[in-house]
């Protein structure tokens, strides 16, 4: 095969502002990313998971692994389909063909509208391939109690939560796809500058955009839940934090928090069902939530995942120039190849999941020590936990390898064992922790 020239048919590569100006601030966002993930608050290393027989009984155990155990199988099964999907269509000779169909419909002279058609198809097949295994999550946990939906209502939310992920993918493929077919030789020093204002935005905006799609929210009323807040909100010097309640019910029995958005969207968010518990538990909750922000978590969280999309644009540049000094593709920008660059993707994702889990791992154990240190409820602390393994089925104590590589939380062994570490008296706070046959949760 001739080859041709590397960056032959795409647009000229001036870069405006000077290339200097544009790798310092790549240097220095990626620099920051990685000291966001590395140099932080941190809670002690507690060495190999205990026995969770310690604080769970039998009965709560076998429930879990009859839960858990499909579901571990079901997520092993869904990465060999979200990189199978892409692989298909650049091996095989149909996959092939379609992308050339795609191509030629969008037109040539559109290139990065192209690939990113390309690249949409590619993930709309692989949510489809995926779908028997979400019906599947879905029945599953309806026979365990753990889902409120019709199948209806799951068939809509699934469909919303495809199109948020559809539309997402499209814009970064559209932007990536539009720097490098406009500057081929220089591309990777905008794209660390250009993701962390993106991934700004995008969390700025996701509570006002994204969550009104998945659910309701209103204002925590007037109430002892509200009481209890008051004093945890004001020790962490945040008063005026708005605690929001998500209506969760509709869908779910689990019970969860998170905090979203940032300067003015910023807020905390409550399931509804996690109202069900004690007051004093929905603020050690709350605690564990305001320390993310004591952290700077979601801070933290903007600019490492800026850096690790600009590693991720560093991987698709090389395989993509290795194709065309093998004459695989005529220049780095060919839409033909959109979907090498899903295959890369998701390959990238797969391998580094263990570290993105690591990094969240740290980031919730330094909460929950934060939690503790700054309501002092140790005891609490013990009860969320017990309450949310028999409530959630989460299992408190997973097999090392599925917990290094999707775990983003501490199991709760480790979080009921941090509460006794840190307690002056480890013996006090271990029968704390330990609850007598027939407590409730």
């Amino acid at each position: 095969m001739v080859q041709p020239p590397a960056d032959r048919g795409v647009a000229p590569t001036r870069l405006w502002g000077g290339s200097l100006a544009w790798a310092i601030l790549t240097v220095a966002v990626v620099v920051a990313g990685v000291l966001a993930v590395t140099v932080r608050p941190l809670a002690p290393d507690l060495g190999p998971l205990p026995d969770p027989a310690r604080w769970f009984p039998r009965a709560v155990l076998e429930r879990v692994a009859a839960y858990r155990g499909p579901v571990r199988i079901a997520n092993v099964v869904g990465v060999v389909v979200d990189i199978a999907v892409p692989l298909l269509v650049v091996l095989t000779p149909p996959g092939r063909r379609l992308v050339a169909r795609i191509v030629v419909g969008v037109g040539r002279q559109r290139p990065v509208l192209a690939a990113t058609a390309v690249i949409v198809t590619v993930i709309a097949m692989s949510a489809v391939a995926r779908l028997p295994l979400a019906v599947w999550a879905y029945t599953h946990a309806r026979r365990f109690g753990l889902s409120t939906q019709t199948p209806a209502g799951w068939a809509g939310d699934w469909a919303i939560e495809l199109a948020i992920f559809v539309v997402s993918s499209a814009v970064v493929a559209a932007a990536g796809y539009g720097l490098l077919s406009r500057w081929p030789r220089r591309w990777l020093l905008l794209v660390a500058p250009s993701a962390l204002v993106a991934v700004a935005v995008a969390t700025l905006a996701m509570p006002l955009v994204v969550e009104p799609l998945r659910f309701d929210v209103t204002e925590l009323p007037a109430g002892p839940a509200r009481e209890a807040l008051t004093p945890v909100l004001s020790a962490a010097d945040q008063p005026t934090t708005p605690v929001l309640v998500a209506d969760a019910s509709r869908r779910t029995t689990r019970q969860n928090a998170y905090v979203a958005g940032v300067a003015g969207t910023r807020r905390i968010v409550l399931y509804d069902t996690l109202l069900e518990r004690p007051p004093s538990q929905v603020a050690l909750i709350v605690a564990h939530e305001l320390s993310h922000e004591r952290n700077r978590d979601l801070a933290r969280g903007i600019v490492a995942g800026a850096a690790g999309l600009w590693l991720l644009a560093v991987v698709v540049d090389l395989v993509l120039r290795w194709r065309v000094a093998r004459g695989r593709q005529p220049h780095v920008a060919d839409p033909h190849a959109a979907g090498v660059v899903v295959v890369v993707v998701v390959v990238a994702m797969v391998v580094t999941t263990p570290l993105a889990s690591w990094a969240s791992r740290r980031a919730e154990a330094a909460a929950d020590l934060g939690a503790l240190r700054l309501s002092g409820a140790t005891a609490v602390h013990c009860a969320v936990q017990l309450g949310l393994v028999e409530r959630n089925l989460s299992d408190p104590a997973p097999p090392t390898w599925e917990r290094l590589w999707w775990w983003t939380h501490p199991p709760a062994v480790s979080r009921l064992e941090l509460a006794s570490r840190i307690d002056a008296s480890r013996a006090a706070a271990a029968a704390e922790c330990r609850r007598e046959p027939g407590d409730s949760p």
